[in-house]
């Protein structure tokens, strides 16, 4: 099959792009600044959602739990339901992540929220109920000694808009 364009393609163009690009999605983050982990130690990423008060019976917070090294390839991933109120985490040990060395970088990330492309009707955003506390944790794995916890995370920022 052969398909010959003719006429003005600049007006094809701009149809083509809206309907191959996906919808950019809202969901709401944090992330930590990158982390050193040698080997015998385990990071831990932790979520307790405090909930915002306004939510309706059996509402609750989808929470994706991510460790990803220095070029964001995500090396390892969870995702939980949090009704108000639980925490959960994501727990690595060194020893099991890729890569050779000694010591690598890990960055923490907690994706949470709302993820669809649209805006939601109302009944849907009763049931999403996050108010999420982070927290990342590095820990001695022979001891079980804490080394140093971070609570410090940064939002995230939104997706770019198509075409930017």
């Amino acid at each position: 099959m052969t398909i010959s364009l003719r006429g003005s393609v600049s007006c094809l163009l701009p149809v083509f792009l809206l309907v191959a690009l996906p919808a950019a999605t809202a969901q709401s983050g944090v992330g930590f600044a990158l982390t050193g982990l040698a080997r015998g130690q385990s990071v831990v990423l932790n979520a307790v959602n405090l909930g915002t008060g306004a939510y309706t019976q059996g509402s609750s917070c989808t929470v994706t739990f991510q460790l990803l090294d220095t070029q964001g390839k995500v090396v390892s991933q969870t995702t939980v339901n949090l009704q108000p109120g639980q925490a959960s985490s994501l727990e690595v040990n060194r020893d099991s992540l890729p890569g050779g060395l000694r010591r690598i970088q890990v960055r923490g990330v907690l994706l949470y929220g709302y993820s669809g492309g649209a805006n939601p009707p109302a009944g849907i955003l009763q049931q999403n109920d996050c108010n999420i506390v982070p927290s990342l944790e590095v820990y001695d794995d022979a001891t079980g000694k804490t080394s140093f916890i971070l609570t410090g995370a940064t939002p995230l920022p939104p997706p770019a808009a198509p075409g930017q």
